[in-house]
């Protein structure tokens, strides 16, 4: 893994997804290496560089420090790569970031696939608003060492849960939801995160993009997904509503 030190103009950029009016994205590449992640073909950059390169951002915190001055508003934190990967631990642009908005106790929200993210509860806790997520695709964990190579391991996640349960609003994000590979777990998932206390849950589709370039064992998925969407969504409110959880549905 290559990483890149460069320079920004710009920290907070306008954001479309809902509840959120800004996003924070401390890196551009990432170490995770999900077979699944559609990034590199919404941020238009060839998927090898996306895998093989990590830009940091060295200069973020300051630039956010003079962004916040004048802007407001709910902040999400990662949310085109992981703010957590493996890079974070050496450069810790992310803690330095939390940092700047603890000083205007900006709303935040953070969603990773790291338990690196305990690291910094101290800053997090003391944070007015404060959601802490984490990614859910499976509870095999062979499966996610191959979909999700560089990830931290699913007990790790759902220990970054049970840490955070009193010092954050904390959630999961079950998603992308792929037949069998989610689907057979789906009620287990559901059912360990109402025992952890979780605020609310977030599901959500395989998103194809053009291009994209997937596993052999995951493309055949692909005709399956389609077929079942309706029946996923169905499942996933009933089992939600079963288990006493928030939700939402993004399809």
């Amino acid at each position: 893994m290559k990483y890149c030190e460069i320079f920004v103009k710009s920290a907070l950029v306008r954001s479309k997804l809902e509840y959120t009016d800004f996003a924070l994205n401390p890196y551009r590449g990432c170490e995770h290496q999900c077979v699944y992640c559609y990034s590199p073909y919404v941020m238009h950059l060839p998927l090898e560089e996306w895998k093989n390169k990590v830009y940091i951002k060295v200069n973020l915190p300051t630039v956010l420090n003079q962004e916040i001055r004048r802007k407001s508003g709910f902040i999400s934190i990662g949310t085109v790569t992981d703010a957590y990967q493996p890079a974070e631990k050496k450069y810790e642009i992310t803690r330095k970031s939390l940092e700047v908005l603890l000083k205007k106790n900006m709303p935040i929200s953070i969603l990773t696939k790291s338990n690196l993210i305990l690291r910094d509860m101290d800053l997090i806790k003391k944070f007015q608003e404060a959601h802490i997520g984490v990614t859910i695709t499976t509870l095999d964990e062979e499966l996610r060492r191959k979909m999700e190579p560089n990830a931290a391991p699913i007990d790790a996640r759902f220990s970054v849960l049970d840490n955070f349960k009193s010092k954050a609003i904390t959630y999961a994000f079950i998603g992308p939801i792929i037949p069998q590979y989610t689907t057979d777990y789906l009620e287990d998932i559901i059912r360990k995160l109402a025992k952890l206390k979780v605020k609310y849950v977030i599901f959500d589709r395989f998103r194809w993009k053009k291009d994209m370039q997937l596993p052999r064992y995951l493309e055949s998925k692909l005709d399956k997904i389609e077929i079942s969407q309706m029946d996923i969504k169905v499942r996933a409110a009933y089992l939600s509503r079963k288990y006493g959880l928030r939700y939402s549905i993004l399809w």
